[in-house]
């Protein structure tokens, strides 16, 4: 095809150029769709000026102040029957277009003046013509004709489009109608042998643009409201003082989709496990696959089939809403819109961008917690939330009250585009045939998944980026008024067993006095990070990475929690940051996460036979037998533990044999040798105190084992307190925050 763009006051004398010009809102979608940098359309458009903005021109479009020419004739245009008369005109144009065009019948110039009198060689005045009224205009009386067109409209699976409205326009003929339970009507009484068909509902050409521009105003409103309030709050925590009793409580998981800034899914998944969120999604991809080729109605057949309401129930409960105050309906129409919306790119991009802009606006530190997925999250939010009322919604209530007015927005946009899905045109043809077209299947169905946890790790590379996430992390946490685990179970297992690649800075909780070291003098920071084997020299920790703690701040009980050790009120605690790859070059350290297989690599690589044979190492480092170790080390007395003697006498009473002892020995051993006790868990998680209740283990954070060969104190670590380039142990003092009740 050839475009053309003009400018309105230079409208063309020729009435079959005049049939060329395109819609405005036809203009205005073209045009889109020619300068949109999601196509590679090709096609040229004279007088268009490279250096204007795109915005700008689609607005003179719309308003008519500029207009397209398709040279071919095949876009839609102003006149209903193809005939350059004003009783031809279609009803909706921009009256900047409707006046330049009356203007142009009227006679008058491109400025808008009247024509000047033709001037006589007669001293007479000019004849000037007289007023005459415009002629009554009626409609013709039009007879029927003769030619007959049958009409056919399928889904893609063969099923007919039951009832989807139809248009029948030629030069001469118009007929509108719908079509029949079986998708098909005989259309007769037409006059022209070529005709266009249109099947389904009307697409407003520029409506898409409307609808997406009307959307990105309501978010533009919000995000401004939110960053006066987000200023708002900053000043007002900053005054807090760091110890300052909120007045808050542990939240027991995810608080919710916008507080904690990392997704829909509530309190109870947020502590288990996501593997039936995994079967909710499948089974609604199964549903809406099955029922891709076929009508709306077997979508929500299929879903109902595939949801009954045990199901339904359970995942919005996931969803984080009340299950009582939503329908399967209500879903099924939520992930309805939410899947034609994520298969739009520029409304899927616009979301994308609100999205991380609002959490920006939340917490700048969480910027990266907003990707893919999410944005579709949000549009089930969105719409579930407005559907029920804020009161139904059990996560984050406070944000999608602010996001309710988005649904409407939302479902008028996903409401244009599947027009543009179950709409078809189809032009020049021939009557006396059969017009039959197939509507495009829907698009792919929306993912309802966590979004990339791996975008929410913290990545810093320096001690005082270390520093500031600590700081912004405290004052989130206030603001929130609560802790919020950072990483699901399943999501914990998967770092395990990722390993310390991404990882810089490991952590270490320790108390001030052991900074000083041992019956040394305050101030002399001749401690080291652990106690030093009595044999070896070697010193052994086990703590966590900085991008773990850090959603506990500095608030060492926090920390102690998710760590799993014991924390004492009285204590004065600091967080020991160290840069491992430094560590690696002046203490010769050496870290890894505590996994059964790891550490039995360890022992039998870098201790061998020190604990036991490789064999016996490897038999005692299971899960079986570490709840075997755990039973027996829990009735140990201070002598048994004193004395070989006394524990042999108390393993035997237990009715362990000679090999058993020796096996119970060996783990021993290896507790000594590693620090591995009988709370080991062996899958390289620590056990959270306070969230873990009997007989359901909830995990805090992955834990790691580091062994420095060449200890350094305190003193050096930190180059005397002083950091610089040739420290790599930063020290940050610890504040607890009073929770309350």
């Amino acid at each position: 095809m050839s475009y053309r763009l003009t400018d309105v006051t230079d409208l063309p004398r020729s009435s079959h150029a005049l049939l060329t010009l395109v819609h405005p809102q036809s203009a205005v979608d073209i045009v889109s769709r020619i300068l949109s940098p999601y196509t590679t359309a090709s096609e040229p458009i004279e007088n268009l000026d490279p250096r204007q903005r795109r915005d700008e021109l689609l607005e003179q479009l719309t308003t008519g102040e500029r207009v397209l020419f398709d040279a071919s004739g095949a876009s839609p245009g102003i006149f209903r029957h193809r005939r350059v008369e004003a009783e031809s005109l279609v009803g909706n144009l921009p009256p900047r277009l409707a006046r330049a065009l009356s203007d142009h019948w009227d006679g008058k110039t491109a400025t808008g003046a009247a024509s000047v009198p033709v001037q006589s060689d007669s001293l007479a005045p000019a004849i000037e013509p007289a007023y005459q009224p415009p002629p009554a205009t009626s409609s013709p009386i039009r007879e029927p004709g003769s030619r007959t067109l049958d009409l056919v409209y399928r889904w893609p699976d063969g099923t007919g489009v039951a009832g989807a409205p139809y248009v029948v326009e030629g030069l001469d003929s118009y007929q509108q109608g719908h079509l029949d339970g079986a998708g098909e009507a005989r259309v007769t009484g037409l006059k022209d042998p070529v005709v266009n068909v249109r099947f389904g509902q009307p697409a407003p050409a520029g409506e898409l643009d409307i609808l997406r521009r009307q959307l990105q105003g309501q978010l533009d409103g919000i995000l401004k409201r939110e960053r006066e309030d987000a200023a708002r709050r900053q000043a007002s925590t900053d005054e807090l003082p760091m110890a300052h009793n909120v007045g808050v409580h542990i939240a027991h998981g995810f608080i919710g989709l916008w507080d904690s800034a990392v997704g829909l899914i509530s309190n109870n998944l947020t502590i288990l496990n996501f593997t039936h969120l995994g079967y909710y999604n499948r089974a609604l991809q199964s549903a809406w696959t099955a029922t891709r080729d076929g009508s709306d109605q077997a979508w929500v057949d299929s879903f109902k089939q595939q949801f009954d309401k045990a199901n339904k129930r359970a995942l919005v409960e996931a969803l984080g809403f009340d299950p009582d105050a939503i329908t399967r309906e209500q879903l099924a129409e939520a992930y309805e819109v939410a899947s034609l919306i994520g298969a739009d790119p520029e409304s899927r991009a616009m979301l994308g961008r609100f999205a991380v802009d609002f959490a920006q606006a939340q917490d700048s530190t969480e910027i990266s917690y907003f990707a893919g997925g999410v944005v579709l999250e949000v549009v089930l939010a969105i719409l579930m939330g407005a559907s029920v009322g804020a009161s139904a919604v059990s996560a984050a209530p406070r944000y999608l009250r602010k996001l309710a007015p988005l649904a409407t927005a939302l479902r008028n946009l996903a409401a244009r585009l599947k027009i543009s899905y179950q709409t078809r045109y189809h032009y020049n043809v021939e009557t006396g045939t059969v017009c039959e077209s197939t509507c495009r299947p829907r698009p792919d169905g929306v993912d309802v998944e966590t979004r990339n946890f791996r975008n929410r790790r913290l990545n810093v590379t320096t001690f005082e980026g270390a520093k500031a996430a600590l700081l912004a992390a405290r004052r989130r946490l206030i603001a929130r008024g609560g802790y919020t685990p950072k990483y699901s179970q399943e999501e914990l297992a998967i770092l395990a067993r990722e390993g310390l690649d991404n990882d810089r800075f490991i952590v270490r909780l320790v108390e001030e006095h052991h900074v000083d070291g041992y019956q040394q003098p305050p101030g002399s920071m001749n401690g080291t990070l652990g106690r030093p084997d009595g044999q070896t020299g070697q010193v052994r920790f086990w703590s966590t990475t900085l991008d773990q703690i850090e959603a506990s701040d500095t608030c060492p009980r926090l920390i102690a929690q998710q760590l799993g050790v014991e924390y004492n009120p009285k204590a004065t605690y600091k967080l020991a940051i160290v840069d491992r790859v430094k560590a690696a070059e002046m203490a010769d350290a050496e870290t890894l996460i505590p996994t059964f297989k790891n550490l039995t690599d360890y022992v039998n690589t870098k201790l061998p036979n020190k604990s036991g044979s490789p064999e016996m190492v490897r038999e005692v480092m299971t899960p079986e037998y570490q709840a075997t170790y755990e039973k027996v080390v829990e009735g140990m007395g201070d002598a048994e533990w004193d004395s070989i003697k006394a524990r042999r006498e108390y393993l035997s009473e237990q009715g362990l044999d000679a090999e058993q002892i020796q096996l119970f020995e060996t783990r021993l051993n290896i507790q000594d040798d590693t620090g591995a006790n009988q709370h080991f868990l062996g899958n390289g998680l620590t056990k959270h105190t306070t969230l873990s209740r009997e007989g359901n283990v909830i995990h805090g954070a992955m834990e790691t084992l580091t062994v420095e060969n060449n200890p350094q104190t305190f003193r050096t670590m930190t180059n005397g307190g002083q950091g610089g380039p040739e420290a790599y142990v930063e020290l940050i003092d610890l504040t607890p925050i009073d929770f309350g009740a």
